[in-house]
């Protein structure tokens, strides 16, 4: 990073750092005229919006004017969504098919990296440098339990860089792993970043070594290393841990925090928008980055549900994206905002509780010890598959598991050849040899008719 972006990293870090002391109506405004700018931006260069958008005012509208978005018309119609015509859904798949490609920008200035394809076909999330730039900042300014952005803490990290360790499945183009191969290339002044597998042999030394300031990962993975503190030696410099993608309950939470004696942050996001939340650190939940990103919730109807009521999905709005607009997108998650201040003293809207998404994992046996696995795990293998709408894993013993796979209409993958390909992925990210995983098409995947819930991880064998 060249000294003229370090100096405007820095100064946009100083000012995010500053926003959360304010009135919450002055970041209202802050965000609407964002959003205006926007809403202009997209009509004058994307052509599928500027027919969704035929009627409205971009210089006079409410953010209830605005039609909402889903990922079936983004997914249907990404070619004329974007708003740089160079941008082709067909070529940044190509891009992402060569894997050496991670970490490079497609086209020379785009970060791309496609959704998880928990809920239905994994959707491609193009986004630009300035993008990058500001969830960078706000992790920087809003992410950290352990110290606040000013002109002393800047001179301190440019000596004494923060250590943070991203303990993910492999490197890969999802969403957060993807974003991360680019921080060290913006924020590299102030941070540095280790990559870990949950898999690989030699996590906890790995951990040991580089003794990290913050560890990040799923909420499964860091209740793993609960399960291997004794072997752990982090104390002091661990200041913070970070889950991201699974939902942490309260009983992890505490004992996670309780076994490393620091705060555990508890972030909220999704592909779409990497930066809507930052984990309060002393209250449950996550702050919204109400600047920069806005979350409504809302019941089946879309109606706005109030504070402290449970919603039936959110509708979320990245500001800072202008290249892949999404714009009162449609997400499936059911959502409880904060009716109450939170200790942490920061003023900007509370997320409470996030109800929908599930930290299931099961407990295998390598060696004679215990070992887990999450269910990004099987996830991964459901989108390197690409062909899979839906995926069910169901541990039959203790070592032995069956993957059920149902097929997107269209998808060119028979029994054999599914079977073939996720082993191969499954043994290349790591799944042990003692561990035997079969696979399974089905015709349909649904939710249990007793409980109503879909269960992607169900265990068969005694905890």
């Amino acid at each position: 990073m060249s000294i003229a972006q370090t100096i405007r990293y820095s100064y946009q870090t100083m000012m995010l750092s500053k926003v959360p002391d304010w009135h919450p109506d002055d970041v209202l405004r802050l965000r609407d005229r964002r959003l205006g700018q926007l809403v202009r931006q997209v009509i004058d260069r994307s052509p599928f919006f500027r027919e969704k958008y035929r009627g409205i005012d971009p210089r006079r509208f409410q953010l209830a004017d605005l039609p909402i978005s889903n990922k079936t018309e983004i997914l249907a119609n990404f070619d004329r969504a974007v708003t740089d015509p160079s941008v082709n859904r067909a070529d940044a798949e190509r891009f992402m098919d060569d894997p050496t490609n991670l970490g490079k920008y497609y086209l020379g200035r785009y970060s791309v990296c496609h959704t998880s394809g928990s809920q239905g076909q994994p959707l491609l999330i193009v986004q630009d440098r300035h993008a990058l730039e500001i969830l960078f900042a706000i992790i920087s300014s809003r992410g950290s339990a352990f110290s606040k952005p000013g002109f002393f803490e800047g001179i301190r990290r440019l000596c004494s860089p923060a250590r943070i360790a991203v303990v993910t499945l492999k490197r890969g183009f999802f969403p957060s792993g993807a974003a991360f191969e680019f921080m060290q290339d913006i924020a590299r002044a102030y941070v540095r970043i280790l990559r870990l597998s949950s898999m690989q042999p030699d996590l906890i030394e790995q951990l040991n070594a580089f003794q990290p300031n913050a560890v990040v990962g799923y909420a499964s993975v860091l209740e793993s290393l609960v399960q291997q503190a004794d072997r752990l030696r982090l104390k002091p410099h661990l200041r913070q841990m970070s889950n991201t993608s699974e939902q942490l309950s309260d009983q992890v939470r505490a004992s996670i925090q309780q076994t490393f004696g620091v705060p555990v942050v508890n972030h909220y996001a999704m592909g779409e928008c990497l930066f809507l939340s930052e984990g309060c650190p002393t209250d449950l939940g996550a702050h919204i980055n109400a600047d920069w990103a806005i979350l409504e919730v809302v019941d089946e109807n879309y109606r706005p549900v109030p504070p402290g009521q449970l919603g039936t999905k959110v509708l979320v709005t990245n500001l800072a994206n202008v290249v892949q607009p999404f714009i009162r997108y449609e997400v499936g998650d059911m959502v409880v905002l904060a009716d109450k201040p939170c200790r942490c003293g920061s003023r900007l809207p509370r997320i409470e509780r996030i109800e929908g998404r599930t930290s299931d994992m099961f407990w295998i046996s390598v060696g004679g010890e215990k070992r887990s696995l999450t269910n990004a795990f099987f996830q991964s293998t459901a989108d390197f598959l690409r062909g899979v709408r839906e995926w069910q894993a169901v541990q039959l013993e203790r070592n032995r598991i069956e993957l059920l796979l149902e097929l997107l209409p269209d998808a060119d993958l028979d029994g054999e050849k599914a079977e073939r390909r996720a082993l191969e992925n499954l043994r290349q990210i790591g799944l042990p040899a003692e561990v035997q995983v079969s696979v399974r098409l089905v015709s349909s995947l649904g939710p249990d008719p007793v409980t109503g819930k879909f269960r992607r991880m169900l265990s068969r064998v005694p905890v």
